[in-house]
Parts: C-alpha cells; sequence; structure tokens
C-alpha cells in the first residue's frame, strides 16, 4: 500500500464566477443575492459562506466573488439584474480563473513558501478567504471545511502556478491530479 502524497493538486472543473459589487447593508441586495444564489452574503472580512455548490467570497466591504456550478452564470446574472435597484454591479469572469484544490498534510507548508499570507491554521481556520500574493500572482486562497485549500487564479497563470507549486511542494510528496468531472 502507498504512502499518500504530502501535498495533492487538483484541478476543478465546473466552476463559473461571478463578481458582484454592491452595498451590503441593502435588503433587497442581499435578498436578491440569496434568492438567485440560496447563499448569504458573507459581511465580515475574510470570511466565504456557502450554499450547496455555491460559494460566497468576501473580496471587500462592497465586494464578492460568486463561485457558481458552470452554466448557471447566465441565469444567476439574469435574476440579480432583475431583482436589483440602485447601484451594483455583476460581471461573469468565468473565463478569466481557474479553480484548484491544494489537499494534503503539507499543503499548507506550501501555501507559507508561496505567499507572504500567515496560513497557519490558527490565523486561517476553515472558512477564511483572502486575496494575496501567490508566488508573484494574484490569488484568492479558502480555507475549505475538510482541511484542503481551494484557489482562484488567472487562468493565464495556470501553468506557472502549477510548477511553481510542484516544485515548493516535491520535498513533501506530491501528486497532480486533474479530475475531468
Amino acid at each position: 500500500m502507498s504512502e499518500a502524497p504530502g501535498v495533492e493538486y487538483r484541478t476543478v472543473p465546473g466552476r463559473g464566477c461571478l463578481n458582484l459589487r454592491g452595498d451590503a447593508d441593502d435588503p433587497v441586495f442581499r435578498d436578491a443575492v440569496s434568492m438567485a444564489t440560496g447563499v448569504e452574503l458573507p459581511t465580515e472580512p475574510g470570511r466565504w459562506l456557502e450554499a450547496g455548490e455555491t460559494r460566497a467570497c468576501w473580496l471587500g466591504p462592497d465586494e464578492w466573488l460568486l463561485i457558481v456550478p458552470d452554466g448557471e452564470q447566465a441565469r444567476i446574472e439574469r435574476q440579480l439584474r432583475e431583482a436589483m435597484r440602485g447601484p451594483f454591479s455583476v460581471v461573469d469572469v468565468s473565463g478569466g480563473f481557474i479553480h484548484v484544490n491544494l489537499r494534503g498534510e503539507d499543503a499548507g507548508h506550501v501555501l507559507q513558501k508561496s505567499s507572504p499570507y500567515d496560513f497557519h491554521p490558527l490565523n486561517f481556520p476553515p472558512g477564511r478567504c483572502v486575496q494575496t500574493v501567490f508566488a508573484q500572482a494574484g490569488a484568492l486562497v479558502a480555507a475549505a471545511e475538510d482541511g484542503s485549500f481551494d484557489l482562484v487564479f488567472r487562468r493565464s497563470y495556470a501553468d506557472y502556478l502549477a510548477r511553481w507549486i510542484a516544485d515548493a511542494a516535491e520535498e513533501h510528496g506530491f501528486v497532480a491530479r486533474h479530475v475531468t468531472d
């Protein structure tokens, strides 16, 4: 029986992204998001909330990244536009991003090597997310409930970051899995 790798890199297909901006204090805005996605917007800095396959990640006081099942972006965007009043923005940015899950007992060590952010479990427990510089590229990192980490970064950096992570994880034992759905 083979030993589990210290770090496993998995591509996560079938995810769409909507960048959402608006006033979290506006009940119409909050209710529209909840009705269209099934998820409440996190209002605490650096948090994410999830319902089913949809996740809302806090990016700023008036900005969130909605991660939704691929193919649902147009429906959700339409519902939001129909329900909202006042200043808001919703933009489908799915084509520009790749989703990766980093898991294994040494995944946190690789994150520590790759970013100036403190990913220690006491500082970055499940439910937290942060936009940070990751191996000289921008990324959103979220601590998942199962102890793994979800990363969202620009598609143009996919090859570079996959190689960076593989190199940073080599000493811990590394395996890459490209899930096809």
